[in-house]
């Protein structure tokens, strides 16, 4: 390729990379298509990144404009820093011990339900959380054992892609759902033995798509208004359709809370989740397990694929004390 081939095919590159730049500078926010190219901002940080690596190789008075948005893409997508690890001494009130969360997008209830309950076993797991559920699924998930695995349960099964559950290893009390979203957002108030009483929700907020981007933004502003200054130890979990280049997912963990892909110990970088059913890697991280900051350890995050599903599964390893 001749260096004038070059230089045009790396102009092309950033060219393309522009409109999710400039969304995800705007916050990703409606009105138009603004949340839907924020979340390309991985794939356009590599489109950067390429252009000004064959700018590089072309001319330096070439580089230098490339390499601008190359580079603030690129410090948008860096690893979040992991929160520093707690003082050592004892604590106040008892903690919660480990925790094992697992939390997934069923599609509308077409994920092998066996697949999810041998994981269910194997992991150990404590607390699932399932998103877009339906009755049928929901049954066949109970034929398929998992009474046997985590015997309490909340669950709001319903047609299509608003149905959502909730399973656990210990008793739970269920309260409200959050008011006002357009999906089923279970809450409950689980007791792990011997430890503090954790408040866990599932939430699925709309999807930017097909005029839902209004209704989008207002269910993820009614989780941040509704579960800032939560008492206690809390979880929300679930399928956001939002990630860290939506302004109003980071306003969710500047009101307290982190988000295990980014505060383990132990992470699978970067995270994407979807879509996990296509030929090529997931894209983008929109499905989280979120803490309350306030005494939470999280000892490991990772991914994990089911078939039937376009969504990966994300499983959370943590813990909260109270520090004295």
């Amino acid at each position: 390729m001749g260096t004038a081939a070059t230089g045009l095919v790396a102009l092309i590159l950033t060219a393309a990379a522009l409109p999710a730049l400039f969304a995800r500078a705007r916050g990703g926010v409606p009105p138009g298509p603004g949340p839907r190219l924020a979340a390309l901002a991985p794939v356009a940080t590599l489109l950067a990144v390429a252009g000004a690596a064959l700018a590089a190789a072309t001319a330096w008075w070439l580089l230098l404009p490339l390499l601008i948005p190359a580079l603030i893409l690129a410090w948008w997508q860096r690893p979040a820093r992991r929160p520093p690890a707690p003082a050592p001494g004892g604590t106040a009130l008892p903690g919660t011990g480990q925790l094992r969360v697992l939390t997934l997008n069923v599609k509308g209830g077409r994920a092998d339900p066996d697949p999810v309950l041998r994981s269910l076993r194997q992991l150990q797991v404590d607390i699932l959380a399932v998103q877009e559920m339906t009755t049928d699924w929901m049954d066949a998930l109970q034929q398929a054992g998992i009474t046997e695995v985590l015997p309490f349960s909340q669950a709001d099964p319903r047609p299509g892609s608003a149905g959502s559950g909730l399973w656990t290893r210990w008793p739970l009390t269920p309260l409200a759902p959050l008011p006002g979203m357009k999906n089923a957002a279970p809450r409950s108030r689980v007791e792990p033995a011997g430890g503090q009483p954790v408040t866990v929700t599932v939430v699925h907020p709309a999807a930017p798509v097909g005029w839902q981007d209004e209704r989008w933004q207002r269910d993820l502003e009614i989780i941040r208004s509704e579960l800032a200054g939560t008492a206690g130890p809390h979880l929300v979990a679930g399928d956001f359709n939002a990630s860290r280049d939506h302004r109003v997912f980071r306003d969710i963990l500047q009101a307290g809370f982190v988000d295990c892909g980014d505060a383990a110990r132990q992470r699978h970088w970067p995270g994407f989740t979807w879509p996990a059913d296509r030929r090529y890697p997931p894209l983008m991280r929109l499905d989280h397990v979120l803490a309350s900051a306030a005494g939470c350890v999280v000892h490991q995050a990772r991914t994990m694929r089911f078939p039937g599903t376009d969504h990966r599964g994300v499983l959370a390893v943590l813990e909260f004390s109270s520090p004295g």
